[in-house]
């Protein structure tokens, strides 16, 4: 807290709630001249991946300092009583689209994830027409310094594979970015199938991760041809024009081609039980095959693409039925998949609901980064005894590993960034389009009963949310450096 140079006075120490049933943050009396600040988050359950102890944590400037029991502030030091609640490492997103393309730019998407308890979320570096990747990296790393509050990392979508890019793959490396996105969705996937290849052995060499959208682009295609043939053009047929063959397919030769070459890679928005049973054999045989699943397909199933609203759910896959809803969480639950990411899509509802939409022009996607969280708490954790380790390795821990932040990030421990969110497990509110910071005027959730919210955050030592407001500016978010992935 900020006195203007003068001494702290008796109003300066008085506590203040955080939210109803939040942890109590108060000023420690200042006596020292002006050094890093330290926060104290004190009595809280601390929650790691591997497990859960009730500490406290230190944290001076952006990192913390220490972890122990009956830790004492020092003058000037801010206190978070956290007694009863739970203290967990920042979000992390890796799959979102933040540009221009959708609602949301860099400010208010970090504003949803911040409120969300997520503290660094990815985005894309895509060339424009022109523009190389690594130029599309250095125009959206001004675009961070200007508009991000969350911390940001940033993959290269590029297409097609070429000497050029396999050239760039260890600057990406040199630049602390080293992913790049796939997707099988392109119709001309296949005829570039020899320099894919080549692509993924050259990235296994520099350490860079590769995203793939799996669904096969030929059997897309042929789908949208049947039924459009037929006549059946509107999107109440759109399930039918993204069968899930073409996900399993999509899914069994990404997992082959990890395996045969051996290169980290990353399945993204996982929305079948088929498709994960794809990657059964693959991962038994030790290849570095990763898996993320989103919001969408562990909460709703394809029932909501055939209401009045149905536009407003279609995304890419489509929801499925419940049994792949249902295999999606547990597989979650379990450690067969890897992470939770939103693939953020945001749209306002006139977008979605134009009538012009098509089963071949779509607005894929929905807005979920303020509820992705809770959401997955409630339901997961509440409802479904997800424990709270798996909790944290699924939407923090696992994302660090994946794309070569930890232990900077996603895990309490000194010397990690202090990216905290301090939860209260036992409150309750429901999911409300009105309160979401983003830009998206719906929510797929609305009205949803959910218990469990991030009630104070910290971003590099930094309270962004706290009494129910955010504090963070914009500009005050970074590209954050990324470690390169390990050879096998």
């Amino acid at each position: 807290m900020s006195t203007g140079g003068r001494h702290p006075t008796r109003r300066d120490m008085i506590r203040v709630s955080v939210a109803a049933g939040a942890a109590l943050i108060t000023p420690h009396l200042a006596g020292a001249a002006a050094q890093p600040r330290e926060v104290l988050i004190r009595g809280g359950r601390i929650v790691n991946a591997e497990g859960a102890v009730v500490s406290d944590v230190r944290i001076v400037g952006e990192r913390i300092a220490e972890v122990g029991r009956n830790l004492r502030p020092t003058a000037g030091a801010q206190v978070i009583e956290a007694a009863g609640k739970l203290v967990l490492p920042g979000g992390i997103d890796p799959h979102t689209h933040l540009h221009p393309a959708f609602a949301d730019d860099l400010t208010s998407g970090s504003q949803a994830a911040l409120a969300g308890g997520i503290t660094t979320v990815g985005t894309f570096a895509t060339p424009a027409r022109g523009e190389s990747p690594l130029d599309a990296l250095s125009r959206v790393e001004a675009t961070i310094a200007r508009e991000a509050i969350a911390d940001v990392i940033l993959h290269a979508s590029v297409w097609p594979p070429t000497p050029e890019l396999i050239a760039v793959l260890p600057q990406l490396v040199e630049r602390g970015q080293p992913s790049i996105k796939f997707y099988m969705v392109r119709t001309d996937w296949g005829s570039h199938l020899e320099m894919v290849i080549k692509t993924l052995e050259a990235a296994r060499e520099a350490g860079v991760v590769t995203m793939i959208h799996c669904e096969d682009g030929a059997l897309l295609a042929a789908a949208v041809r049947r039924l459009t043939a037929a006549g059946k053009t509107s999107l109440e047929h759109y399930p039918e024009s993204r069968p899930v063959v073409a996900e399993v397919t999509a899914t069994a030769q990404a997992a082959a081609l990890c395996e045969d070459t051996r290169a980290a890679m990353h399945i993204v928005h996982m929305s079948s039980a088929r498709a994960l049973d794809a990657c059964r054999a693959a991962r038994a045989a030790g290849a570095p095959l990763t898996i993320e699943t989103r919001p969408l397909f562990i909460h709703l199933d394809e029932a909501k693409l055939r209401g009045p609203d149905h536009r407003l759910f279609v995304g890419q896959p489509p929801l499925r039925p419940r049994a792949d809803v249902d295999a999606m969480m547990q597989g979650l639950i379990d450690g067969r998949i890897d992470i939770l990411a939103t693939d953020h899509a945001p749209w306002t509802r006139e977008q979605k609901m134009d009538p012009q939409l098509n089963i071949a022009r779509v607005r894929p996607g929905a807005s979920d980064l303020q509820f992705m969280l809770p959401m997955f708490f409630s339901e997961g954790v509440g409802k479904r005894r997800c424990s709270l380790e798996r909790f944290v390795a699924a939407t923090a821990t696992n994302a660090a590993k994946i794309f070569g932040l930890y232990p900077q990030k996603g895990i309490i421990r000194a010397g990690a960034d202090a990216d905290i969110a301090v939860w209260d497990p036992r409150l309750t509110r429901p999911v409300r389009a009105e309160d979401d910071h983003g830009k998206s005027d719906y929510s797929p959730y609305e009205g949803w009963s959910v218990t469990g919210w991030p009630v104070t955050v910290l971003r590099r030592g930094e309270i962004v949310l706290a009494d129910g407001q955010l504090r963070g500016s914009a500009g005050t978010g970074r590209l954050a450096r990324r470690t390169p992935a390990p050879r096998p």
